[in-house]
């Protein structure tokens, strides 16, 4: 006689909180994603809880996407907290978005004492006010554990501070933007509720997404336990909406936030020099930056509106089914970014900055890692045109990759496994 057993998840009831007031960025669409995916398979027991801008640029994304469960709260100064009627199409004219935050130590040299006082406060009050929202919000529906993403981190600070064990939290960092921590958090100390160190040092779970976001924030001396920290296995995207399209015409593309760490017109001048060698060549740019006027300003002055089209989409693997190379230069790190994933999946080989962790997953069969600079961009580029039938295979091999080893399944079994660590660290410890 065969016996089966069923071992049955236990599960908590879980929020991830995600506030965002710049541009759509990879890591919010990770996580919208991951919520829709979970919200479908366990009734009930995941919430999402979102700025109103925020969620008309999940919406867009994903229309799908039911309002129950989900606390939406209004942007500072408005008076509607439902935005649909803003939805933008999919695909739209890039737009200009400043969302830098100064450099904290330059910063620090231009601000008297006062000054000090008053931003401690006032953002005391304001991340105050945010989780008194979120807080009614977990008394109604028995929130036991909340993940914090980027900015989502700052009013959950509060659960920490006190001794009532009324929710655990993990903090989710997954940006390799280390400006907002400083090494030394005494010197700051008016920054203390709109920085990340007192999260970082102070949640029950810190959950990074590569090895270099780790070490990154080492480097700064923020004091980690080491026993709360944890490193995703992968990442995942939306592989339903990847599929490998038309690629007769090549296209070599690029998405990415359009910022100077993502080295855009290092892409630019690669497509200047190129389309004034080869006929059969196209490039394609997408995205929201604060770098959207000047890239307008260098396609016109080198003439370049046939061949290189500069838009947003709000669903590139459309974009990317049709496209051979994808191009993504960071400075920092590539691993394991959004954008990527899907042009993977879309059958693209990668050229990638060989910065921070990008090694752990471009590799031979599928890309070129290379230095930041334009010789090497341009001679990777030129050598998978002139080798089309090869360059197909590699991104055949690329899309098998991600399919197989960057999934849903791996990184919620993830989650679900530092769920449950900081729901009994902080409840039954």
């Amino acid at each position: 006689m065969i016996i089966f057993t069923i071992i049955l998840r236990k599960l908590h009831k879980t929020a991830f909180v995600l506030f965002n007031q710049g541009a759509f960025g990879g890591a919010i669409k990770r996580y919208a994603l991951l919520f829709l995916h979970l919200s479908k398979k366990y009734n009930n027991q995941f919430h999402l809880i979102v700025n109103s801008s925020l969620f008309s640029q999940i919406f867009s994304v994903f229309p799908e996407l039911e309002q129950e469960n989900i606390l939406i709260i209004p942007d500072e100064n408005e008076n509607t907290q439902n935005q649909l009627d803003r939805t933008p199409a999919l695909v739209r004219e890039p737009v200009f978005i400043n969302d830098h935050i100064e450099n904290p130590e330059d910063e620090d040299k231009n601000i008297s004492f006062i000054r000090k006082t008053y931003r401690y406060y006032k953002n005391y009050f304001r991340q105050k006010k945010l989780f008194k929202k979120i807080e009614r919000y977990r008394k109604q529906n028995d929130i036991k554990v909340f993940i914090g993403i980027y900015a989502g981190i700052l009013p959950l600070v509060f659960y920490m501070k006190d001794n009532k064990k009324r929710a655990a939290v993990i903090f989710s960092d997954m940006d390799s933007w280390f400006s907002e921590i400083h090494k030394d958090m005494k010197k700051m100390w008016y920054r203390k509720y709109y920085s990340f160190n007192y999260a970082l040092e102070n949640s029950d779970i810190v959950d990074f997404l590569s090895p270099y976001i780790l070490q990154g924030v080492k480097d700064r001396n923020v004091k980690l336990k080491e026993d709360r920290v944890h490193i995703a296995p992968c990442s995942f995207a939306d592989y339903q909406r990847c599929y490998i399209g038309d690629k007769s015409e090549f296209l070599v593309a690029f998405a990415a936030r359009i910022e100077p760490d993502k080295n855009p017109f290092l892409f630019l001048e690669a497509a200047c020099e190129l389309s004034g060698k080869y006929e059969n060549i196209k490039f394609i740019m997408m995205g929201d930056g604060t770098l959207v006027n000047e890239v307008r300003k260098f396609i016109t002055q080198n003439h370049l509106e046939q061949n290189v089209k500069f838009f947003f989409s709000y669903n590139p693997p459309e974009i990317l089914s049709r496209t051979s190379v994808f191009v993504t230069l960071q400075s920092s790190t590539n691993y394991p970014s959004q954008s990527v994933l899907e042009a993977m999946a879309c059958g693209n080989v990668i050229i990638s900055s060989d910065t921070g962790d990008s090694s752990l997953f471009i590799k031979p069969e599928f890309g070129i890692l290379i230095n930041l600079n334009k010789g090497e961009l341009v001679s990777a580029i030129e050598k998978l045109l002139k080798q089309t039938e090869e360059t197909h295979k590699m991104g055949h091999a690329a899309r098998k990759y991600v399919l197989e080893n960057h999934t849903m399944e791996k990184y919620s079994d993830y989650m679900f496994n530092i769920i449950d660590k900081a729901y009994n660290d902080k409840f039954l410890k």
